[in-house]
């Protein structure tokens, strides 16, 4: 069978997260003629000649428009690109850099197996560097690769790679990431000066870059390996972003992108969505007309399939929608857990969670109000108290004496979501949907996990 793996590129902004991911793609040969013209003329034009390959990622998005953010460079949702290998499929997730889109970023990494953070190796790691690291520590994704982007900055020179490499290794320790096996890559997508169409260095190979031995960025790919972890035997869980949902799909109709988290979706299924069912009080459900293996764009059709497995993205066209409301406006603004209607996703008003602060400067208190990032949803919630505390390498769970949870600390809390229910799993019975980020303000402070719903 061939194994599918889901690869997030995540990153601080403007690092040459999409432009790395588009030069694979134009010199892999997956871009098409046309798309190369396009690139071509959009460099004729005057456009900045590194987001040209950044466009070939926003297939779906608008880059004729300079006004466009896709046509800036900007990712704001998460594009996705699928490579193919003789023996594993990766989708390449193009995550947003910019702190607006944070809950998009969130979305887009918690989809991944495992992930390669991209860092500009003449700038280092910014706020989002330390951020996405954090966010992947909470949700305990591997980190396989770092990419050193922009190397034709420093001269393609082994030295400040080295010193990046140090620096980022002892980043990586601060929040607990494993590096052991983790591979290091220098890369240059495009310089000033250099023919548009010209191999890049660190890509495919290496042509200025000679004292390095380590994989090209495709090469790493294709040698990338990840052991299946989400049993079939699971209840089915399909994550859905409320943006990844589409009314009138031509020749589909209504659909949706969607990551089958566990269990087994197949074509006639009766799906329950949650939170919406709680929300409403009442259960909204659809039938699965159809299911096909994304080709890595939203709005495409891609392959027909007869069942989707754990950890694929899959597009999941519905039927018998159970509400007349466009499924557009019903998901919009939130992400949704799907299940059989034998066995639908969990819901919380309030619950019990294992938590830890991993951001210095920050205290959580009775009566703090977070957001809480939970597989692809948000919601507010608020500490209602601390049940038991522990040392971080501590055994034993103790009292507290005082009712708050300082940096490094691990606590057993009690919270409330205090805007609308959260679909979410617990710890003991289904891991992966267990976990959660809070964030408060502009910052990732706190990770854990769910481990038993109150109400």
């Amino acid at each position: 069978m061939v194994q599918d793996i889901s690869l997030a590129i995540c990153g601080h902004a403007w690092h040459g997260k999409s432009t790395l991911l588009g030069k694979i793609v134009a010199e892999t040969g997956m871009a098409t003629p046309r798309e190369v013209e396009e690139a071509k003329q959009l460099a004729a034009e005057g456009r900045d000649a590194s987001l040209v390959f950044a466009q070939l990622v926003f297939r779906s998005k608008d880059v004729t428009e300079r006004s466009s953010e896709a046509a800036r460079g900007v990712t704001i949702l998460p594009s996705m690109v699928r490579f193919e290998f003789d023996e594993h499929r990766i989708t390449v997730i193009d995550t947003p850099g910019q702190e607006t889109y944070a809950n998009n970023r969130f979305f887009g990494m918690f989809q991944a197996d495992c992930a390669m953070l991209v860092v500009d190796v003449d700038e280092g790691p910014k706020p989002i560097t330390h951020q996405v690291v954090r966010i992947l520590k909470g949700f305990e994704i591997p980190v396989h690769a770092v990419v050193l982007t922009k190397m034709d900055r420093v001269d393609y020179r082994e030295e400040p790679f080295r010193e990046r490499v140090a620096e980022l290794r002892l980043l990586l320790d601060d929040y607990g990431v494993p590096h052991e096996e983790t591979v290091f890559i220098p890369t240059s997508a495009y310089a000033p000066n250099r023919d548009l169409m010209e191999p890049g260095e660190g890509i495919r190979g290496f042509r200025k870059i000679d004292w390095f031995d380590g994989p090209s960025v495709h090469r790493f790919m294709a040698e990338l390996t990840f052991a299946a972890i989400r049993p079939r035997s699971a209840p089915l869980r399909l994550a859905i972003h409320g943006s990844e949902v589409y009314d009138h799909v031509p020749g589909i109709g209504k659909t949706a992108t969607a990551l089958v988290e566990s269990g087994v979706v197949r074509p006639d299924m009766t799906l329950h969505f949650e939170p919406i069912s709680a929300e409403r009080k009442a259960p909204v459900t659809a039938r699965v007309r159809s299911v096909q293996l994304t080709k890595g764009h939203f709005k495409t059709p891609g392959l027909p399939i007869a069942e989707g497995e754990p950890r694929q993205l899959i597009g999941v066209a519905f039927k018998n929608l159970s509400s007349k409301e466009p499924l557009r406006e019903l998901f919009k603004g939130r992400g949704v857990l799907a299940g059989t209607t034998a066995n639908p996703p969990s819901v919380a008003h309030a619950m019990e969670v294992e938590l830890t602060v991993f951001d210095p400067d920050s205290l959580l208190r009775v009566g703090s109000v977070f957001t809480m990032h939970v597989h692809v949803d948000r919601a507010a919630i608020s500490i209602e108290e601390v049940l038991a505390k522990r040392e971080k390498d501590a055994a034993q769970w103790s009292e507290p004496v005082e009712q708050a949870i300082a940096p490094g600390e691990w606590g057993r809390v009690r919270v409330r979501v205090t805007n609308r229910p959260v679909a979410i799993e617990q710890a003991d019975v289904l891991p992966p949907l267990s976990k959660f980020v809070l964030r408060e303000g502009n910052k990732a402070v706190a990770f854990g996990r769910c481990t038993r719903i109150l109400e």
